[in-house]
């Protein structure tokens, strides 16, 4: 009897630096983000449930981890789906159309319909650059299916990305802070 106290006493011991971790773990989730708090408490009561229910059960050991899996990918879906809801704020030249709306619309009458212009122009290259990514990856996808030289094909668009990414940065610096 004294042996296994001894036992459990280590073994205590021996996880205090994990909980501590655990715990202070916890603290920053909860206090970025409740809601993955809140579906990680979730998602490990489901897999207690799954496996006593399991045992209950008998089921064997690959299909209790299987349903456990499935579960906890549920409970991870529901959080990205949850997180990703809100509606997407573009980064991409962000600062410069700012720039321009406050700048081509100064001093004019109908500020809000040439606002609308810039925002439209902006969204209109945005939406070019997508297309243009999407048909990339599409070109470097077959090549990959055909056993071509994927990497040659990826090279222009990974160029372009950059390039955008760098004028975008360089905008940025250009233009300043336009929030003032």
């Amino acid at each position: 009897m004294n042996q296994i106290i001894k036992q459990l006493r280590l073994k205590l011991i021996e996880s205090v630096p994990f909980l501590l971790a655990c715990a202070v773990f916890l603290s920053v989730i909860s206090l970025k983000s409740p809601l993955l708090l809140f579906c990680m408490l979730f998602g490990s009561l489901i897999a207690i449930v799954i496996h006593q229910v399991g045992q209950q059960l008998n089921l064997p050991k690959r299909w209790l981890i299987l349903c456990q899996i499935l579960a906890a990918a549920l409970v991870l879906i529901v959080f990205w789906l949850d997180v990703l809801a809100f509606p997407a704020q573009a980064q991409f030249f962000g600062k410069a159309e700012n720039f321009f709306k406050t700048t081509l619309t100064q001093g004019t009458a109908n500020s809000g319909g040439s606002q609308q212009a810039v925002s439209l122009i902006f969204n209109v290259l945005r939406g070019i650059f997508l297309l243009y990514i999407a048909m990339s990856l599409v070109g470097v996808i077959n090549a990959v299916r055909k056993d071509e030289d994927w990497q040659s094909v990826a090279r222009t668009p990974l160029l372009v990305v950059v390039a955008v990414t760098i004028a975008d940065v360089l905008t940025g610096f250009v233009i300043g802070d336009t929030s003032k």
